[in-house]
């Protein structure tokens, strides 16, 4: 079947393009075969494969062979040039030597290359026409490959930098390079290059690479930043075309363009006629002829076959293909090209095209005559080319683009139903699936039609349909593929894009990064499957004529598990799918019960809980910050509006689905029933003994019920929620590879043990006890990501996180999320970094080999996937036809080999750890490098003996080349015990051999004949004349012998081809079944891994202790007791992130006590648990605030810390309540989000919380505000009695306080000169030192003087605040004027301070 065919048989015929065909054929025939057989070079605009010049070559290799463009690029961005990107790389084939002028000096022409043409005058491109102007840096992108340093320039013949293309622009560059090419980019796809170290360059940006070509050509790009404009124009030394041809053609094109009275040509038209003449020769030989019943009429996709011959000879194809002018409904077809050209209309296409044709300037590539040769087989006929021009689709220079999809009523808004019917008004309206008519699908050809059936129930989804060898994407999905992956648009009035095979790990990532949700569907049947299939039924109709296709896999942004297609992963953090619930316990709302289930999985471990929860949403707040998911699942008309609210404004960035209740989101019941039913545990539990559920499974069911199908009434929103993320990957198809893990914990809220604690410091005793750090905590200490932009750049975790695994830094994560609050633990975690400082030179050893681990978590599960049985017997994978299968079962066997190699580094680890260990003092440090068989204390496994095993079990070396493993004997008993009846069978076969010999007596009889023949007796014709035995059965004969056939021979073959037969099978399955027979030890495996993770953290933080900034202290944990009340004392403390002040000073440290008393002094200044912060704006209070939490939370994780002295009793929590924000997607003011945020801290703060409150009550009236901070500083102080740091520049809540036992002042203290009635004359320096007592005042006016706000606005400022003083000034005089009069006996203190007043005002 040709490539026509295959695309025609998709799609229906275009009454419009039949009925025009003529006419088509007649406004095009200026440029006849130019149209049909040279546009092929312009055609391969994409090189990601999606371009014409793939055409039928890539369907069939054999009989067009040519490089694959799934073996994806280079060195440079298109793979074709070892220096950087070439502009006609889309070809296919490498670039011809070119000429370049160095310097500004003479050009150097190769010998009978012709001289140019003179240049026509450049054209004055529109001033609104393009951003960009020569010498400009930029960043240019070849649609499909990365992006590339480049430099904008004139072209060298046309002297133009930009090249106008109906209503697209082309700018023309340099790409950088030592040896550098040049190009027409698409202006979209330029951008201005501002330098390597812009953020959109690193991790996480746009421009981020990680190749050394691109490095290399970075670093050329910013040492021409520095130059000016005008002589960075030097650096373009690339002014010769590529070949002599190309310049031809840029000189025919200038001249060409100026004639606007001709018709619209096609773009190969201006090249010399000879070229034409013989690329329409090559096409003329290499053309495939096509039969009906190859053709659409009989559906049958008989070249989806991999490595299907080509049918159909030269003389066939030359047998007048190259003259007819049938159409679309012609029995014989040719393949179509793929080119990317001008579309019109469908609105137009009754118009003539030469109306258009002085708006298009003509635009050629250059290719080489080879190339073009080559292109030319896979041209379409004059006919085809002509109805492609007329049909729309594509660029759309001379009217607006309308797709065929979008000319589809039932597919268009408001007339659109979902796949039950319903109208999107309707309550249960499902905007998952699109009802498709009956009628349009009997019009359909049966590979389309398959697609639209599975676009109607999966309309959500961008479907990466397999036709061959290529993932093709049809209608709005192509659409989404030009738009977002670059691909380019294939020829036609309907929307089609497509891409290789291979590419797809990196097109489907790059689509679920940006929120889309991936579908892959796979041919699951072969040609002669397909006609096994329609020989069985008794009725055949054009529809089942096709080979089937199945979806193998719905990938989103919380399912991918990073398989050998899917390509590897970007980055190692968790991505989690989140499942949720809930139940309002009361009828107001403010209580509320969350059934939850999440899994990370490309790790494979569900976690599930059930817990009650505040009006706040406090538990699910911190669930989702700890644990932050990719995607959310919950149940339609569910969630209550405050747990909406947390969805829309925390998690919007997350992909958001809500599942019908019952079909989608199944109850406990149903959850339970069908884990059992499935049987996915069988693999890991013994069902034998009754188990049937994993014990965190087993734990949430029924006691009575000892089947499991009951649940626990307790857990019946968990299994509920369970129920949802199964049914989820069941529709993702991976719920065989994670559930049968059985790997399962339950999730318990952080503060559970607190709520349930007694006395007072009790909750400390229990040695897994965690402090709770909320979501807002999170997001105000920049623990895990900044305000800025939402990196981890100047984050706590970026400053600690040395880790070297993946699965480090993960658990890494994990802690800094939940530190310890058990001080024995803590102490423990401390001793650790004592120990491991002590041998810095064992550390070295070991952080080398840490560096080379893999991430080892991610393989198991891998490795379990690939092994799983029930995965390789019920999943749509197992049928699945891919070409490329050779090369994923390299990589397959490439992970498992380097999963064998990274433990045997971890048993290095060990080895080398094992000489020190005896002197550690740290507890959990040895139990994490110790073998669990020499000590009772060590958890690490013994792995040794079966990584021994391992290496003896096939020949590592050739399977990595081959793909193949081949077990060795004594390692597959099926395998083994296959090759022993081989043997014995043929031994058997030999001495019935010598048996007939003697008993005829010749000893030349031999065997004959291959395959099912084979074992013939061949005897002499001399001794056949003799009598032979009766059961000798003459099969054939030859001249001077006859070959004879016996019962006993018969059944000795039957035997040994049963045999043969169980090899093969073994052997084809043996990958699958040696992975499964190595996940058997997944726990061992597993736990070497959280061994050597927490290692790894221990290590992070060692060198961290070792390595901080200025003076590191172990810092003191005392446990609560009547004796010893809560306290903090830090002195000489910094803050861990921060290394200078804002004018680059080394940062100064400071003091922080709370609940202390000065040990060299009997002043009880800071005995007070509430400390009122002061000072001038930009002082430094808030750095100071968040230095003290952050200090907390690293000693707590078991960390030394920047301080001189570090010591304080253990925080339950901590509170912050730092800055001004709001959040606009869940309609909330910057006021209420404090008041919630306030009154959550007021809810849940105990004795031993630490709460730091920046200025809070300034988001209102100032009355108001002072009022309600004056309020929770007196609850905070004399009520829960929590340690605090509170700022205020409310000086009257100072005042209130400055005599309150409970509260105690301190203040940042500033230097300030020239104060005086003028505000532009005070200088204030700030001192950021934190020191006892109030700042008189704020200084406000000197931020805004640093603000750069103009004087006028600054002197009309401060006169306002002199009057607002004296007011002030005065109602505080006439309030102690009343209070005297009131108090008769007011005392002389009262009288002074009158007399002050006065004075002062």
């Amino acid at each position: 079947m040709s490539r026509q065919s295959t695309l025609f048989s998709f799609f229906p015929k275009s009454p419009a393009l039949c009925s025009n065909n003529k006419a088509a054929a007649i406004a095009a025939d200026g440029s006849g075969a130019g149209a049909g057989a040279g546009a092929a070079g312009a055609a391969g605009a994409g090189a990601s494969g999606a371009s014409s010049a793939r055409g039928d070559a890539a369907r069939s290799e054999e009989a067009h062979p040519r490089p694959d463009p799934a073996a994806g690029p280079g060195p440079g961005p298109h793979g074709l040039s070892p220096h950087g990107p070439s502009p006609r790389s889309s070809s296919g084939v490498a670039p011809l030597p070119r000429e370049i002028k160095l310097n500004g000096g003479p050009r150097r022409r190769a010998t009978g290359t012709p001289a140019p043409a003179p240049a026509p005058a450049p054209a004055a491109p529109p001033a609104s026409s393009c951003d960009f102007s020569p010498g400009d840096l930029v960043w240019a992108k070849m649609e499909g490959y990365p992006w590339w340093p480049c430099l904008v320039y004139n072209h060298p013949t046309e002297g133009t930098f930009i090249r106008e293309r109906g209503k697209t622009f082309r700018v023309h560059v340099q790409f950088f390079d030592d040896n550098p090419v040049r190009g027409w980019v698409n202006k979209r796809l330029v951008k201005p290059y501002t330098g390597s170290k812009c953020k959109e360059a690193q991790k996480g940006g746009p421009f981020y690479t990680a190749k050394p070509e691109i490095l290399r050509a970075m670093q050329l790009a910013d040492d021409a930043i520095s130059i000016e404009k005008n002589k960075r124009l030097e650096l373009a030394v690339c002014d010769e075309p590529s070949d002599p041809d190309e310049e031809e053609m840029e000189v025919a094109v200038a001249s060409a363009s100026d004639n606007s009275g001709e018709d619209l040509e096609s773009e190969e038209e201006v090249r010399p006629r000879r070229q034409v003449a013989k690329r329409s020769t090559a096409r003329n030989k290499k053309r495939r002829v096509v039969s009906d019943s190859e053709s659409d009429a009989g559906g049958s996709d008989v070249d989806f076959k991999p490595d299907t011959k080509e049918e159909g000879s030269s003389d066939e194809a030359s047998s007048g293909m190259g003259e007819s002018d049938s159409d679309m409904d012609s029995p014989v077809k040719a393949a179509p090209k793929r080119k990317r050209g001008p579309a019109v209309s469908s609105s137009l296409k009754r118009k003539s095209l030469g109306a258009c044709a002085p708006n298009v300037p003509k635009r050629v590539v250059g290719v080489s005559s080879e190339t073009k040769n080559t292109l030319s087989a896979f041209s379409a006929p004059q006919n085809f080319e002509s109805q492609a021009q007329v049909s729309g689709g594509g660029d759309g220079s001379c009217g607006s683009t309308q797709w065929y999809h979008e000319t589809l009523e039932w597919l268009k808004e408001g007339k659109r139903k979902d796949a039950c019917r319903r109208r999107p008004d309707h309550p249960d309206y499902d905007p998952n699936t699109v009802h498709i008519p009956e009628d349009f699908l009997n019009t359909c050809t049966p590979g389309m039609r398959r697609w639209w059936q599975i676009k109607s129930q999966n309309f959500d989804l961008v479907i990466f349909y397999k036709v061959g060898k290529f993932y093709e994407l049809y209608h709005m999905d192509a659409i989404i593929g030009v738009s977002e992956l670059g691909l380019v648009f294939m020829k036609g009035n309907w929307a089609h894009s497509g891409f290789p095979e291979i590419a797809f790990g990196r097109y489907s990532d790059s689509l679920v990064q940006k929120g889309y949700k991936v579908a892959r569907v796979e041919q699951t049947e072969t040609p002669e499957m397909m006609e096994a299939r329609c020989r069985k039924l008794a009725h055949i109709s054009r529809f089942d004529r096709v080979v089937r296709r199945e979806i193998c896999r719905i990938i989103t942004k919380g399912t991918q598990t990073y398989s050998v297609l899917d390509g590897e992963p970007s980055e190692s953090n968790n991505k989690y799918l989140l499942c949720v619930k809930e139940k309002e316990e009361e009828a107001s709302g403010h209580m509320r019960l969350y059934g939850v289930c999440f899994i990370d999985t490309s790790v494979g471990k569900f976690y599930m809980g059930q817990f009650s929860d505040d009006r706040h949403c406090s538990r699910f707040r911190t669930l989702v910050a700890h644990y932050t998911p990719a995607q959310i699942l919950f149940e339609k008309g569910n969630l209550s509006a405050e747990t909406r609210k947390v969805l829309k404004g925390c998690l919007s960035s997350s992909i958001q689905e809500s599942l019908i209740p019952g079909s989608q989101f199944w109850d406990a019941a149903k959850t339970l029933r069908t884990l059992i039913e499935e049987g996915y545990f069988k693999e890991k539990l013994n069902v034998a003994d009754g188990t049937v559920l994993p014990s965190v499974l087993k734990s949430m069911t029924s006691e009575s019920d000892t089947i499991g199908l009951t649940p626990n009434e307790k857990s019946e929103l968990s299994l509920s929620a369970l129920g949802g993320c199964v049914f989820y990957l069941k529709k993702c198809l991976i719920d065989y590879e994670l559930l049968s893990m059985a790997n399962f914990e339950e999730y318990i809220p952080v503060d559970a043990d607190m709520v349930k604690a007694v006395k007072p410091g009790a909750i400390f005793a229990k040695r897994d006890c965690r402090m709770v750090l909320d979501a807002v905590t999170l997001s105000n200490l920049e623990i895990l990501q900044n305000a800025v932009n939402g990196s981890t750049e100047g984050t706590l975790l970026e400053r600690i996180d040395t880790c070297c695994t993946p699965f480090g830094k993960r658990l890494l994560k994990q802690w800094l999320c939940a530190p310890l609050c058990n001080p024995s633990s803590i102490n423990d975690r401390l001793d650790a970094m004592e120990d491991l400082m002590a041998v810095p030179d064992k550390i070295s050893e070991v952080v080398d080999l840490l560096k080379k681990l893999p991430d080892l978590e991610r393989l198991l599960n891998k490795i379990h996937s690939v092994g799983s049985p029930l995965k390789s017997q019920k999943h749509p994978d197992s049928r699945a036809i891919m070409y490329e299968e050779t090369t994923y079962s390299k990589k397959k066997i490439v992970d498992f080999l380097s999963a064998l190699e990274g433990f045997k580094v971890m048993c290095k680890i060990i080895g080398i750890m094992e000489e020190v260990v005896d002197n550690f003092k740290s507890k959990i440090l040895k139990q994490v490098i110790t073998l669990r068989t020499q000590n009772s204390g060590g958890r690490f496994p013994e792995l040794t003996a079966e990584l021994n095993r391992w290496d003896t079990a096939f020949d590592h070396e050739k399977a990595r080349k081959t793909g193949i493993i081949t077990p060795k004997t004594g390692f597959d008993s099926d395998y083994d015990q296959a090759l022993v009846d081989i043997k014995d069978n043929e031994q058997s076969l030999l001495d019935y051999l010598e048996k007939q010999r003697k008993r005829i007596g010749c000893r030349s009889i031999v065997y004959w004949g291959v395959g099912k023949n084979r074992y013939q007796l061949e005897i002499p014709e001399s001794f056949t004349l003799r009598d032979l035995p009766g059961e000798y059965e003459l099969k054939s004969t030859k001249k001077g012998c006859k070959r004879y056939w016996t019962k006993d021979i018969e059944k000795k073959l039957a035997d040994l081809m049963n045999a043969e037969e169980r090899r093969d099978v073994s052997l084809k399955d043996c990958m699958r079944r040696l992975f499964f027979n190595f996940d058997k030890n997944y726990r061992d495996w597993q736990t070497a891994v959280e061994c050597i993770a927490v290692f790894d953290v221990l290590l992070c933080l060692a060198n961290y202790s070792r390595g901080g900034n200025g003076h590191m202290c172990r810092p003191i944990i005392l446990v609560p007791d009547e004796d010893t009340q809560p306290f903090l004392k830090l002195k000489g403390s910094r803050h861990p992130c921060i290394t200078n002040n804002f004018f680059g000073d080394d940062f100064i440290p400071n003091d922080i006590m709370i609940g202390c008393k000065e040990e060299d002094s009997e002043d009880s200044t800071w005995d007070a648990y509430c400390v009122l912060v002061t000072g001038p704006n930009m002082g430094g209070k808030s750095t100071l605030m968040r230095q003290a939490g952050l200090l907390v939370i690293m000693a707590q994780m078991g960390c030394y810390v920047p301080a001189e002295i570090c010591s304080f009793t253990p925080v339950d929590r901590v509170f912050t309540r730092l800055g001004a924000s709001d959040r606009i997607m869940s309609g909330e003011s910057t006021f209420f989000v404090e008041m919630n945020e306030t009154a959550s801290i007021l809810q849940h703060a105990t004795e031993h919380s630490l709460v730091l409150m920046d200025e809070l009550g300034r988001g209102t009236a100032t009355f108001d505000g002072t009022a309600i901070a004056n309020a929770v500083v007196k609850e905070l102080a004399e009520t829960i009695k929590c340690r605090t740091l509170f700022s205020t520049h409310y000086h009257s809540l100072v005042e209130d306080y400055s005599q309150n036992v409970a509260v105690c002042l301190g203040h940042m203290a500033c230097m300030v000169e020239n104060e005086c009635e003028d505000p532009s004359q005070e200088t204030i320096t700030f001192l950021y030192k934190f020191t006892k007592g109030a700042c008189p005042k704020s200084y406000g006016f000197n931020a805004a003087r640093l603000a750069c706000l103009p004087e006028e606005i600054i002197q009309k400022g401060h006169r306002k605040a002199k009057e607002f003083e004296k007011m002030t000034q005065s109602l505080r005089l006439f309030r102690e004027v009343c209070l005297a009069l009131e108090n008769s006996a007011a005392d002389v203190q009262a009288v002074r301070k009158l007399f002050t007043l006065i004075k002062e005002i």
